[in-house]
């Protein structure tokens, strides 16, 4: 199989500056995986802080039913958030195995 690749006379390459990052698709694989990782951190992250606040709307609620709906639903999609990242996770990892990628670093 041949490709299509501009040469220069006399078979000479082209090389980049030395600031500019290389490594091929190693490195964007681990570029990638970093990135999920650090997403799905910070969704759970972010899903624990808002169940907390949640819990905290509730007890200052004082039976005002307003505020309790508030907190309840608050509540609510804090859990749902919190399984969509678990399960994002969990999604992350089959698809890592079935195509022998190691995405999560683990």
């Amino acid at each position: 199989m041949q490709y299509f690749a501009l040469t220069l006379p006399g078979n000479q390459t082209i090389n980049p500056p030395s600031s500019v990052p290389h490594g091929g698709l190693s490195t964007v694989a681990k570029v990638v995986g970093n990135a999920i990782t650090f997403m799905l951190i910070i969704a759970a992250v972010l899903s624990l802080i808002y169940l907390v606040l949640g819990g905290i709307m509730w007890i200052n609620s004082g039976g005002d039913k307003q505020k309790v709906a508030a907190a309840r639903a608050r509540l609510t999609y804090a859990i749902i958030g919190l399984v969509v990242a678990l399960a994002s996770f969990f999604i992350v990892s089959v698809m890592g195995y079935l195509f022998k990628v190691n995405l999560l670093n683990l």
